[in-house]
């Protein structure tokens, strides 16, 4: 990922989980640069596709939600009647959606079509 594209989705974490300095931006950085490998490296692409850039979010805030927590590896954390539970692996649960991408990508998907009887 170049420093734009993990910029780009820095302002969409801090803008999903409203957090509004400084402060978190390495750290949050780190995690998008690890979300966008993994998901690149799952979808096969040296370039985190801008269709993929949503699950590179989704996998950074669980991540945040869990290192801020000090739930780091655990599969749930509760605290004053809040709970989470976490995927066994950031990609669980967007296996789905990076199947669907690598069909459509290697034109093995279903996009959409007519049919007639």
């Amino acid at each position: 990922m170049n420093n734009d594209q993990i910029q780009t989705l820095l302002t969409s974490v801090k803008l999903d989980k409203g957090i509004t300095d400084d402060s978190l931006d390495d750290v949050l950085s780190n995690f998008i640069k690890q979300a966008g490998d993994i998901v690149c490296l799952y979808v096969g692409e040296d370039k985190l596709p801008s269709q993929l850039e949503t699950i590179v979010i989704r996998i950074t805030e669980a991540h945040y939600v869990q290192a801020m927590n000090d739930a780091d590896g655990a599969k749930t954390y509760s605290e004053e009647g809040a709970s989470w539970s976490f995927s066994g692996t950031e990609l669980d649960p967007y296996v789905t959606l990076l199947e669907k991408y690598i069909a459509n990508r290697d034109g093995k998907g279903m996009q959409g079509g007519v049919y007639s009887w």
